[in-house]
């Protein structure tokens, strides 16, 4: 598939996971499509997404950086409403099975699982066609 996943202990993200998300995913992916020219990557405010290093990152390869309103993803980020929130809804009742079944903990090969099963479901050209 492609996938790439990292996370810190507590199973987050944080400044230096953004940082090499920026440089070993976005910029190999985008930069021989640009060809020379500014590619722009849109992102909320999150800290690990506007940390000094991943600013001056984008600023050094030629990225500009387009911050979203904070609290306006209904409006202005539409696949929140019509494919996010299919998916989030999907994911919620595939783990509530799992959870019933009095799991201690839940690992992250099992999430990942669940996700995959969901994903196809929700993310769909029907879903994502809804909203624009």
């Amino acid at each position: 598939m492609g996938w790439k996943f990292s996370n810190n202990s507590r199973g987050w993200t944080s400044n230096e996971h953004g940082l090499m998300w920026l440089r070993k995913c976005f910029e190999p992916m985008t930069k021989e499509k640009a060809n020379e020219k500014r590619r722009l990557i849109i992102y909320d405010g999150h800290d690990s997404h506007i940390s000094a290093a991943f600013m001056c990152y984008c600023y050094d390869s030629n990225i500009a950086i387009f911050l979203l309103l904070p609290h306006s993803s209904h409006l202005i980020q539409p696949l929140d409403v019509s494919v996010f929130s299919p998916l989030k809804a999907a994911m919620k009742t595939k783990l509530n099975t799992l959870f019933r079944t009095e799991i201690a903990c839940l690992h992250k090969s099992q999430w990942i699982e669940k996700y995959v099963e969901v994903r196809e479901k929700a993310i769909t050209k029907k879903n994502i066609l809804a909203r624009w």
